[in-house]
């Protein structure tokens, strides 16, 4: 066993109060405790010698005896006072008196008190001299006998003029280790947030195993945690006396390490206020802060700054937010400790700064973590050889030799001995489907607002869960612009927490609940909320949250609002309405006037949803008539008017720039007038536009897919082919950019530039011309290949892979085509069974989403041609189709500037050659080579230290050369790549994602989209995830930059629609044409999500690479190869 320099003789079997008698005896003028005078610093500290204490020690131990007499057994003594020194002289007193304190926390229920009292025998009750009891203390004394005396005032104890303590007695206390060692220290209790409070006995033992840490020796470089609290350092705590930490700290950490340890103002509750105020009138080397504290600090820059001359702060007592506890530690170095009460701090390790979020322990402390499901853990510790001094948990329970902490834990992803904490396995809700949600994550996230005091998820037993939010201004009325403002702010957060969880949209926005302002959350001391009181306290309230958001009224009145006849054009037929559905919920309603405020009449928030989502389901206002619209005119003739309101106006929509209304209005309307609007809209939709960078970006090329359509059984060729035929002549009038050709500008055009490229549309059919709209467009070909190719059923069983043949079985379509050509290119391809839609669109005129916008579009047609009047493609506005959209944001945004302005580096991504700029890349190459001429002398750069970072985890980049031509020239060694593609299945895709999100919430060091926007989607992961793949198996490899990345996994093939009728069923997957993309490029595709929730991974392969990718454990042991 270790020992380490400055160890003390006896390390881990000394006991405390002889510590402090000899240091009194050594260094008597010591100073070891100071409190400040006043709430005002300004006004100095009294300042306690070891001398002075130890006496007030003697004096109130001889009290004690005077008062109680002698005996045998160590008897509990109850305490609740003030945060003042009293206590830690009543706790060593007590100790040398054969007593024990017991320090109850002020804010236990009466039940909890009265259990913990009689669970410890507890029978002597002391108050503090000036202090009037709490109620909590009147309550227990009225229902259990107890002997009271006091405690006097602290100047009377520990005079100003020590000499007034010179005539102290010294009270013995002689006894050795190994007759004390299971003597009661002190007696705490824990903090009900699970139930009743249940007391904890802290011995001498386990005391001793505190002071026993020092011992540890290092493990992988990581030093135990007591390293760097160096005698004579001052300490300042934040937490209460009456809460383990506070105690740990302020009592026993330390005399045990020889500290300085100063108390705030005794009727002030630590604040970031008090925090600067100590920084700047006394030196603090170690701060002991509170979570909740510790991520304030992590919003105050005016305040980290004086911090910064400490040594570290000790963060423990709950989790600390990551984002801003990474704050903090910029600073001031933050050292995360964990532990229980019944343990205290077991095996804890200094961790590397970068990492201080997570937790490592020593290996002596027995700890196991046990899977409880994929990425998640729960810690347990076994009983071995080290238990005496590194295991304290066995110094509390002597009789077991495992335990079960309940603490759950993920793994950092690359550091194997580091773990974070998350949450407990008894805080899990499980829904009624099953389903388990860790609230923990998304609690602490949600709490981060800074209107929210607290959160609790709800909903065990319930399908949907919810979130029931205390604000730290519960009075803030619910109703008005400013609580519509707030609400939204929360629901972003809400939102964030969402994209960060396993279980995405755990939480939707009709399933957020406030607190109510008389019923605050009961918390512990350290303000930890006490989830099963609270959830008691708002039982009746969460059964009627729940209620009112059932799916299934049984309420025959609310159950036959469907039947009722509503005009709303009508003021009178609203109001009878409204008065009729408001009535079935509050009877009172009935008969009261139209003006009677409806929160008088017994309304309130949780039925202010209910008859929101009754009216607007009989209104057919779902998602336009809210709860703010209640709030806002809380009456039956506001909400009539406010209905009559958006119903009109919700008649009055646009709709692919057709202005639709009611029948009345039509009516009203002048038919000529009406017919000039529509022939103008449609005409303004057929303006030929010309193409902007945006649409340039992407080259003269086309990009295709492969649709994969079941036919229904019985349905010819010609059949299918003739829907989808006139479903396209339907689409081509709504997306008119599908009928046009893609053709150079005239050099004659104002404004004309070299590449200028425009979109040509065809003109509208005229009577005047005899031109007719021609029902077989010459952008749509037939094939059957149903002697060529497999059929349908073989294809689906096959997996549909890329490889399975050529690609110009199915396309005729030119890669790089010259211009002028079609926009749309599409040839549908019959097998037995289904059919093959090879869908290609030219890259000016759509991006990836827009072809998959206009193949939904064409799908819906098909349906629409077939007889579903409910397929007009409403939902495409009229300007998604405007290509200056852009560029009228980008000049109405402020970002517009001269391109000579742009600062060439933009263009970096683009791994093409440009002439212009050429001289300039050449002199970024030299200031680059200068800037590492630099480093290779001991300069290194913060650029230089993020790519020495970087390098850990993925190959130095290669320098490839530009690429000169477009389209990029083929290999020059002849060889081409091959489609290859990988599987991860939904559970292996669930693994992935859960390591990647959990370990990105607790890595401070973490660069990724989620410490910035708070989102961090399973695209992102997996995207990353292949990307690196790639990069590993392509080192060495890749000749050229000319790389191609898309995402198609936001969508499932059945998401385009099925193509409708009796013809088509929905489209079961979609596969990208890789065969010329493998000529020309090295592309990775993430294909849209399988039915079965699993992910295709498609990417051009060598045979090396292939190899390579199959060799890669990181990768293969969540993909498979499919072919």
């Amino acid at each position: 066993m270790a020992v380490g320099k400055g160890t003390p003789a006896n390390c881990g079997n000394r006991l405390i109060p002889q510590i402090l008698d000899d240091l009194a005896s050594a260094e008597p003028d010591r100073i070891i405790y100071s409190w400040a005078r006043s709430s005002d610093l300004s006004q100095g500290f009294r300042h306690v010698s070891a001398r002075a204490f130890t006496k007030a020690v003697d004096k109130t131990a001889w009290l004690i005896q005077r008062e109680l007499g002698v005996k045998s057994e160590i008897r509990a003594v109850g305490y609740i006072g003030p945060h003042d020194l009293r206590q830690v002289l009543l706790t060593f007193a007590c100790i040398k008196a054969n007593c024990a304190g017991l320090f109850l926390s002020p804010k236990n229920s009466t039940e909890g008190a009265l259990a913990v009292l009689e669970a410890a025998n507890c029978n002597i009750w002391v108050n503090p001299a000036g202090e009037r009891p709490t109620q909590l203390v009147n309550d227990f004394l009225q229902q259990r006998p107890m002997h009271v005396m006091e405690l006097p005032k602290l100047d009377e104890l520990l005079p100003e003029d020590e000499s007034e303590l010179e005539n102290v007695e010294p009270f013995p206390y002689t006894k050795r280790w190994e007759d004390a060692i299971n003597d009661t220290f002190c007696i705490l209790h824990t903090s009900g947030s699970t139930g009743l409070s249940k007391p904890i006995s802290w011995t001498h033992g386990l005391i001793g195993t505190v002071d026993a840490v020092r011992m540890l020796p290092p493990h992988e470089g990581m030093e135990p945690w007591a390293k760097g609290w160096d005698d004579g350092d001052t300490l300042y705590s934040t937490f209460p006396l009456s809460h383990g930490a506070g105690i740990l700290m302020d009592v026993v950490i330390s005399p045990l390490f020889g500290l300085h340890c100063v108390l705030g103002p005794r009727d002030v509750i630590p604040n970031l206020e008090l925090i600067s105020s100590l920084a700047d009138h006394i030196k603090i080397d170690i701060w002991s802060m509170i979570p909740s504290l510790t991520d304030e600090l992590g919003e105050a820059p005016d305040i980290l700054p004086k911090l910064s001359r400490s040594k570290f702060i000790c963060a423990s007592g709950g989790p600390v937010s990551n984002v801003l506890g990474s704050k903090v530690n910029e600073f001031v170095r933050v050292l995360n400790l964990t532990g229980t009460s019944e343990g205290l701090f077991i095996g804890n390790l200094w961790v590397d700064r970068q990492d201080w979020h997570w937790f490592a322990f020593h290996p002596w402390s027995g700890f196991e973590f046990k899977m409880v499901e994929p990425g998640l853990y729960e810690q347990w510790i076994h009983r071995n050889e080290h238990a005496e001094f590194f295991q304290g948990l066995f110094h509390t329970f002597q009789d077991v030799n495992s335990f079960n902490f309940k603490d759950l834990y993920v793994q950092h992803p690359t550091k194997p001995g580091l773990w974070a904490s998350h949450g407990r396995s008894d805080d899990v809700v499980v829904l009624s489907n099953g389903y388990k949600i860790s609230p923990l994550d998304t609690e602490a996230l949600v709490t981060s607002h800074p209107a929210v005091d607290g959160c609790l998820m709800i909903g065990s037993g319930k399908p949907q869960a919810g979130l029931l939010i205390e604000l730290k201004d519960p009075t803030i009325k619910r109703d008005g612009d400013d609580a519509e403002a707030l609400f939204s702010s929360i629901w972003a957060v809400v939102e964030r927490a969402n994209s960060l969880s396993l279980h995405k949209d755990q939480l939707h926005r009709d399933f957020i609940a406030f607190s109510e302002a008389g019923k605050p959350f009961i918390r512990t001391d350290k303000r930890t909320i006490k989830r099963r009181a609270t959830m008691a306290l708002y039982d009746d309230y969460i059964k009627r949250f729940y209620q009112s958001r059932g799916e299934d009224d049984n309420d025959a009145e609310v159950a036959a609002l469907g039947l009722l006849t509503i005009d709303t054009t009508s003021l009178d037929s609203t109001a009878r309405a409204v008065r009729h559905i408001l009535a079935s919920i509050v009877p009172a309603v009935k008969d009261a006037p139209a003006d009677a405020n409806l929160f008088t009449l017994g309304f309130d928030s949780l039925l202010v949803f209910k008859a929101t989502k009754a009216v607007a389901a009989v209104t057919d206002l779902g998602g336009i008539f809210l709860p703010r619209n209640f709030y806002a005119g809380p009456t039956v003739k506001a909400i009539t008017a406010t209905v009559v309101r958006l119903a009109a106006e919700r008649r009055a929509t646009t709709t692919n720039g057709t202005i639709t209304s009611s029948s009345t209005e039509q009516q009203q309307q002048d038919p000529q007038e009406a017919k000039i609007r529509a022939l103008m809209n449609r005409h303004k939709a057929l303006l030929s536009s010309k193409l902007g960078p945006m649409d340039l970006f992407g080259g003269n090329m086309y990009e295709g897919i492969n649709v994969f359509i079941p036919l229904c059984p019985g349905v010819s060729f010609e059949q299918a082919y003739r829907v989808l035929q006139r479903g396209l002549v339907r689409a081509m009038e709504i997306v008119p950019a599908l009928a046009g050709k893609v053709i150079p500008c005239s050099e004659h055009e104002i404004g004309y530039k070299k590449g200028d490229v425009r979109i040509s549309l065809p003109s509208l059919p005229s009577t005047a011309l005899g031109t007719s709209p021609s029902d077989e467009p010459r952008q749509l070909r037939f094939r059957d290949l149903s002697s060529l190719v497999p059929s349908y059923a073989e294809q689906r069983a096959s997996g549909f892979l890329t490889s399975a043949y050529p690609d110009e079985l199915l396309t005729t379509c030119p890669s790089f085509p010259d211009l002028p050509t079609d926009v749309l290119n599409v040839q549908a391809n019959f097998v037995e069974g289904g059919c093959v839609l090879a869908f290609n669109v030219h890259h000016h005129a759509f991006d990836g989403i827009g072809m998959l916008i206009a193949l939904t579009v064409w799908a819906e047609c098909c349906r629409f041609v077939q007889g579903d009047q409910s397929a007009t493609s409403e939902w495409l506005h009229p300007e998604s189709l405007n290509r200056d959209m852009l560029s009228i944001l980008y000049e109405l945004e402020g970002f517009a500037k001269p391109a000579s302005e742009v600062d060439p580096r933009v263009w970096g991504f683009l791994p093409y050659a440009d002439p212009a700029l050429k001289r300039k890349q050449q002199e970024k190459e030299e200031d680059t080579d200068m800037t590492e001429a630099a480093a290779a002398n001991g300069h290194v750069t913060e650029p230089n230290i993020k790519r020495a970072r970087l390098s850990r985890h993925l190959p130095k980049p290669p320098r490839l050369p530009i690429c000169e031509h477009w389209p990029p020239a083929p290999r020059t060694d002849g060889r081409t790549l091959a489609a290859s593609t990988f599987v991860i299945s939904a559970e292996k895709l669930e693994r992935l994602q859960k390591s990647v999100e959990l370990a990105e919430a607790a890595d401070p060091e973490s660069q990724s989209l989620s410490k910035e926007s708070g989102s961090l989607s399973l695209g992102d992961v997996l995207q990353a995830f292949f990307w690196r793949a790639a990069v590993r198996a392509r080192q060495g490899i890749q000749d050229g930059p000319h790389s191609l990345f898309n995402n198609m996994m936001l969508f499932q093939a059945s998401d385009i629609g099925p193509f409708g009728g009796d013809i088509f069923e929905a489209p079961e997957a979609v596969r990208v044409q890789m065969d010329w993309l493998n000529k020309a490029f090295r592309s990775l595709f993430i294909l849209p999500m399988r039915k079965d929730g699993g992910v295709e991974l498609l990417l051009g392969t060598l045979p090396e690479e292939l190899d390579a990718m199959k060799n890669d454990h990181e990768f293969m042991q969540f993909a498979e190869f499919l072919g």
